[in-house]
This record gives C-alpha cells, sequence and structure tokens, in this order.
C-alpha cells in the first residue's frame, strides 16, 4: 500500500465513528463546545431542562455461559423539554414571547434551549445566580471568575437593578471658589 493509501483508508473509519445525528462536526462538538456545556450553568440547565426515559438494554452476565444476557432498565436523555425551558427562562425574567410562535420548528428545541442558556449566563452574571424552582442558586466563585462576571451583583435576585449610592461632592471652601472665579472684565478694553 503507498503511503497515501493508508491516509485514503483511514478516513472512512473515522467517518464511521461518527455517526451521531448532529450536523456539527466532531472537531466542535468534541473541543470547545462540548466542555463549555459542562461548566455549572451547562450542568444546571441541562439538569432541568433534559426529558429522560427509561430504556432496556441487554447486558452479558459476567461469570455466566456464553450468550447468556440479562436485562437493565436505565434512564437516558432523550431530548429536550421545551416547556422546563421556557419555565426556567421566565423564573429568571425573560422575554421568550417572541419565541414562541416558533414552537414545533425542525430544530427549535435546541436552538432555545442555546439561546435561553445564553440569556441566562447574563443574568447568572449580574445577580451572580440564578432562579431555580422558586429559590435562589448562587452561582459558584470559580465560574463567576471564569466568566469575568462583576466583583459584586449589579442586580438582585428578582432580577432589579441594585441602587448603588454615588459619593457625595466634596464642597469647596469660599475662598477656593472665589479664587477660581474669572475675573470681571474691564470697560477700558472696551472704548
Amino acid at each position: 500500500m503507498a503511503p497515501n493509501d493508508t491516509a485514503a483508508a483511514a478516513a472512512p473509519a473515522d467517518a464511521a465513528a461518527d455517526t451521531g445525528k448532529s450536523i456539527i462536526g466532531s472537531k466542535y462538538r468534541d473541543g470547545r463546545y462540548k466542555a463549555e456545556n459542562q461548566d455549572w450553568l451547562g450542568k444546571l440547565v441541562g439538569s432541568k431542562t433534559t426529558l429522560m426515559t427509561d430504556k432496556d438494554r441487554k447486558v452479558a452476565i459476567e461469570g455466566g455461559e456464553a450468550g447468556a444476557f440479562k436485562t437493565i432498565t436505565e434512564k437516558v436523555a432523550d431530548g429536550v423539554d421545551v416547556n422546563a425551558v421556557f419555565k426556567l427562562g421566565r423564573e429568571n425574567g425573560l422575554n421568550l414571547d417572541k419565541y414562541e410562535e416558533q414552537r414545533g420548528s425542525h430544530g427549535f428545541a435546541g436552538r432555545i434551549r442555546m439561546t435561553v442558556r445564553n440569556m441566562l449566563q447574563a443574568e447568572a452574571k449580574r445577580r451572580h445566580g440564578l432562579v431555580v424552582d422558586g429559590k435562589f442558586v448562587p452561582a459558584p466563585a470559580d465560574w463567576l471568575t471564569a466568566k469575568n462576571a462583576p466583583a459584586a451583583p449589579t442586580h438582585n435576585p428578582k432580577g432589579e437593578k441594585i441602587a448603588v449610592p454615588k459619593p457625595a461632592k466634596a464642597e469647596k471652601p469660599a475662598a477656593e471658589a472665589e479664587a477660581k472665579a474669572p475675573a470681571p472684565a474691564k470697560d477700558a478694553a472696551k472704548k
């Protein structure tokens, strides 16, 4: 086999290994984007919006006869619960009305989950946490640091801006104010 033939033979094996339904190439799916979904917010959104179903599968019995199997039932992820995505967004004050009319369109569940996650990230940075099931869940300090969040929250858990009083201006002594005042114009210059 020539050197070029080995590369050509390896390519179909890689393509066969990538049997997922995603249109996103494995270069992107398994890299930065997958890692970003594993942060605090990604795990939170995933745990609240992923549909779980029971699935039976056969497994070989260890130490048993060859070909002996048993059936086990396990929970597996089975899509996105769009209603849960909307609930989580609305709990945190997001206006999602413009997305309602897109329900049922091809790929909507994934798009809305991604969009709401991005909007929740901004809210979590402002509030230093999110409201989940009616309770405020604070964001971990390392997540806030990684996302360049402000040192102190700028909004309360309800999403209302926190009023920060501005420092009072120091009053100038009367002598300084007079010294800086412009001198009166001379009438002689007019004549």
